[in-house]
């Protein structure tokens, strides 16, 4: 499909339907099959509890779950129901009979598995019979930029990255799918959601920054046995050391993989040291280690980033982490402006000197005819390629 096509679909009474999933957090109210706490009236307990702090909606699966949360909440429900139906691939609401047995029980929104794999009932006539006679909107789980098209132009409301990773076809993708969230939002002005491993707030903040109408978080906030499981795990895990020297008091042990404990804990006696012994007032404290941030991105009118400088200032230095430009828009000046900020908001806060590495297939001749001079060089590192570290006085 060419890279030019534009798909646009997005009715206002639907937009004002889809308005309360703006930049919110739903939670997919879950629990393994032989859990105790899968039952609908623990499911729902949960689904109560996330939706009282803030949780935009839910995603239940199974009718007996939306009826039961449904009962507790007035939140907008994503309803689906996994389906196994020999001789088909797709199972996430398969057939319009799951989907108006959801639609019964309360869900405002069906969730349909729209990835181009063999189905029982065509996605175009689901979609219709779900708009018409059921009168929801549906929410379509896709695993690519084609199965994200394919379901668009069916007549899909919104679009969930649900099933990247997920389908043979995109075995071996880890989610989250950010470069697919961005791929889709390049096509198509239908509403994302960022579904798939958003484990942490910090990545669903990324996806929000990305253009995700909304973000699914599931197991990061329900997975209640997978948590124990991974304490349980860390706790028994010893990791492997070779033994090098020993006497009768002491031995080297040398680790070949991370050892988190003993390294954070080295870490942490170093940073206690340093302010302890230094004479530089304030110079070690937390605080001042952190530095603060210069961070200035190139944004086009859909607040999508085109380049970006990463940057802090710690002392009277300026340190610069990385600088980069989508190829598309190289050789125009965007990079120099882009220093030229960070250096000037620097010069602000009191900086007299700035700092950066580059590596030989980088930047080096550009750094330089901004004024920076190389004060090291490291060849072969990696083999073939020489490291650089440069400063320039602001």
């Amino acid at each position: 499909m060419s890279s030019q096509v534009v798909i646009q679909f997005m009715p206002r009474d639907i937009a004002q339907l889809l308005k309360p999933l703006e930049s919110g957090l739903i939670v997919s109210c879950q629990a393994p099959a032989d859990s105790p706490l899968n039952h609908p009236t623990i499911i729902a307990a949960i689904a109560e509890s996330v939706v009282a702090q803030n949780a935009v909606a839910v995603r239940i699966d199974t009718p007996e779950r939306v009826t039961a949360v449904r009962q507790r909440i007035s939140a907008p429900i994503l309803g689906l129901w996994k389906q196994k139906i020999p001789g088909y691939e797709v199972y996430i609401t398969p057939r319009f009979e799951q989907a108006q047995a959801l639609a019964e029980a309360g869900a405002d929104f069906i969730a349909i598995d729209a990835t181009l794999r063999d189905r029982p009932e065509p996605i175009e006539i689901l979609i219709q019979r779900i708009h018409q006679e059921l009168g929801k909107l549906v929410v379509a789980d896709i695993d690519s930029l084609e199965s994200a098209i394919a379901a668009i132009q069916a007549g899909a409301d919104m679009i969930a990255t649900t099933m990247y990773g997920f389908t043979p076809a995109t075995e071996g993708f880890s989610p989250p799918a950010f470069d697919l969230l961005a791929e889709i939002l390049e096509k198509s002005n239908v509403p994302v959601i960022c579904e798939g491993k958003v484990n942490s707030p910090e990545l669903a903040r990324q996806a929000i920054d990305l253009g995700a109408y909304a973000v699914v978080v599931g197991t990061a906030i329900t997975g209640i046995e997978a948590h124990v499981q991974a304490f349980d795990a860390a706790l028994r895990k010893k990791i492997p050391a070779l033994l090098i020297e020993r006497n009768d008091t002491y031995h080297f042990a040398l680790f070949t993989q991370e050892h988190p404990s003993y390294r954070n804990y080295v870490r942490s006696k170093l940073r206690q040291y340093n302010p302890e012994t230094t004479s530089a007032n304030g110079y070690f404290d937390q605080s001042a280690l952190r530095g603060l941030p210069i961070e200035i991105f190139l944004l086009d009118d859909r607040d999508k980033v085109k380049a970006g400088l990463v940057s802090l200032t710690r002392w009277n230095w300026l340190l610069i982490e990385a600088l980069w430009v989508e190829e598309s828009i190289r050789r125009q000046g965007f990079a120099s402006q882009l220093m030229h900020l960070a250096e000037q908001e620097a010069k602000r806060r009191g900086c007299t000197e700035a700092l950066l590495d580059t590596f030989s297939f980088q930047a080096k001749e550009f750094y330089e005819k901004l004024g920076y001079e190389m004060f090291a060089q490291v060849d072969d590192y990696p083999s073939g390629y020489s490291f650089f570290q440069l400063k320039k006085e602001l």
